[in-house]
């Protein structure tokens, strides 16, 4: 296999390739508290839901044991209707905010009994992990083990989403906050955002710690902050109260990353099943229904593009961000729509590929977008796992050379600049947390074939 090029040509030699993956692996290893790898070695010191995931599938590489003690440590904070969150604090209270006593699980009757998490879900990227996992494993009786033992909570889960969150059968889940999203303050979210207008004295009392770590300018600003602890609060108020979140959030959104990610788990859940054993007519029912309500509803044929839609307010959200390219990974997309969303967006220089502004593949943002702000959280720097999601839309599009463009980039930023929360798509430079998790496993994942080409 060639060594992966990058924007300043091929990486040199097959040490500093070796030396690259050991780094990647210190970094995960370093990051292990012992029940869980935190994200950041500062800013994110619990275990949150799709890093953890992340973090499993890269530790699967080296550590396949390690591995799976992640994936339970995870499913350790399961709900008892099924439902995920987004964070575990198997490790009690920190200098982050909201710690575990913000949340008041204590007011719901699913709550799991003995164990702090937050009350929100996050995208279902663990089954697709756990399937990566599986498919590399070496020890193959123990991994199909595994996969028994955790495949009926990953149905769990699945069951929950397309039940508490979509009651009305539309094939779409939708999001109750911004934070289930996993790209916190994205602009699709500014609109449907603004519907939501706390007063003074509907807000809660909290002190924001996310730029004790991190530049205040790169976080989200004050008043969508103020949004996202007010959402909190009327949730606690209802006890997290499935149907009632559903019906009375202010904010309900249908993103189009967290389905194509819920998508592409329904498939891994399939091939799961059926080497299983089990069932898959449930499963097959979310997947058929989700795939046409994507493209009939969130597909937006004269922009060329796919949109999230706030089903509070009945309308697309026509915000142009690197979400749109989630169809592309999900295979959710068709050749022409897969051509457009290359052809005029991915490859545009005002929107995505590099121009005289900037240097590397994929800001979060559309370049030409209102919203663009290199620096800011998911305004527009550069995310790996952005980036994995893309090249491996790419990959399954016949899109190699442009797969390998989007690799060769993610690769230098992580190998000159370390392994950040994100990055500047001008010059590269690291932002957000450092030494970050998800990066480093996903360093491990986009060079998966090459430790048995190079021994």
């Amino acid at each position: 296999m060639e060594a992966p090029t990058t924007v300043d040509g091929p990486i040199p030699d097959a040490t500093e390739l070796q030396d690259f993956l050991e780094r990647a692996r210190r970094t995960l290893t370093a990051n292990d508290v012992g029940e869980f790898v935190k994200p950041g070695l500062h800013q994110y010191p619990h275990q949150w839901n799709w890093d953890a995931a992340l973090v499993a599938m890269g530790l699967g590489h080296f550590d396949p044991e390690r591995a799976r003690k992640e994936v339970r440590s995870l499913l350790r904070g399961q709900w008892l209707d099924g439902m995920l969150p987004h964070v575990v604090y198997h490790n009690g209270s920190s200098d982050y905010f909201p710690g575990p006593e913000f949340w008041q699980i204590e007011q719901s009757v699913a709550a799991p009994p003995g164990i702090h998490t937050s009350g929100l879900v996050q995208p279902p990227l663990l089954a697709t992990c756990v399937r990566r996992m599986h498919r590399r494993a070496s020890d193959r009786e123990a991994s199909l083990a595994f996969v028994r033992e955790v495949y009926p909570r990953l149905l769990r889960l699945h069951r929950w989403l397309h039940h508490a969150r979509d009651p009305e059968g539309t094939g779409l889940v939708a999001i109750v906050h911004p934070w289930e999203s996993g790209t916190d303050n994205a602009a699709r979210f500014v609109q449907p955002l603004m519907q939501v207008t706390p007063s003074a004295s509907q807000m809660p009392a909290y002190q924001r710690r996310d730029s004790d770590h991190v530049a205040a300018d790169e976080r989200p600003v004050h008043a969508d902050y103020e949004r996202f602890v007010y959402l909190i609060d009327r949730f606690r108020r209802w006890g997290y109260d499935a149907e009632t979140m559903y019906a009375r959030s202010p904010f309900l959104v249908q993103d189009t990353l967290f389905n194509a990610v819920a998508y592409q788990a329904l498939e891994d859940m399939i091939a799961l099943a059926d080497e299983l054993g089990e069932p898959t007519a449930e499963l097959e029912r979310w997947r058929v229904r989700l795939h046409r309500a994507y493209n009939s509803k969130l597909w937006d044929d004269e922009e060329g593009l796919y949109f999230a839609y706030d089903a509070r307010h009945h309308q697309l959200v026509r915000e142009n961000g690197v979400a749109t390219f989630m169809a592309l990974y999900a295979g959710l997309a068709d050749r022409a729509q897969a051509e457009v969303l290359v052809g005029a967006h991915l490859e545009n220089p005002d929107e995505y590929a590099p121009d005289a502004r900037s240097r590397f593949r994929v800001p979060s943002q559309a370049k030409n977008n209102y919203f663009y702000e290199p620096r800011r959280y998911w305004r527009g720097p550069v995310w790996i796992l952005v980036n994995w999601m893309v090249l491996e839309g790419l990959e399954r599009y016949g899109y190699h050379d442009l797969a390998e463009a989007v690799r060769g980039d993610s690769l230098e930023l992580m190998r000159s600049g370390g392994f950040f929360e994100y990055y500047d798509p001008r010059d590269g430079s690291p932002a957000g947390a450092s030494d970050f998790s998800w990066s480093a496993a996903l360093a491990l994942e986009m060079l998966e074939p090459l430790p048995l080409a190079l021994s």
